[in-house]
């Protein structure tokens, strides 16, 4: 199973915000906040995913730009 580097880089985001929400969660339990922290933080993921998955097509089209292999860019 090879796995690409873009693909790599989003799962190690998306895993590394898994474990940020789920530790904040355990140490605000009982909060009254707690709701609007976690949308926070849900929010927080969504930007910096689409922000990562944004570069990740930038990186692709300069390398389709200048007819180089896909891997120029990695």
């Amino acid at each position: 199973m090879n796995i690409s580097k873009e693909k790599k880089i989003t799962l190690i985001h998306s895993i590394v915000w898994a474990v940020l929400i789920l530790a904040l969660a355990f140490l605000i339990k009982g909060n009254e906040q707690a709701n609007v922290i976690f949308i926070f933080m849900v929010g927080g993921w969504s930007i910096s995913h689409a922000c990562i998955i944004k570069q990740v097509k930038v990186k692709k089209a300069n390398c389709d730009d200048t007819k180089r292999s896909s891997m120029c860019c990695l």
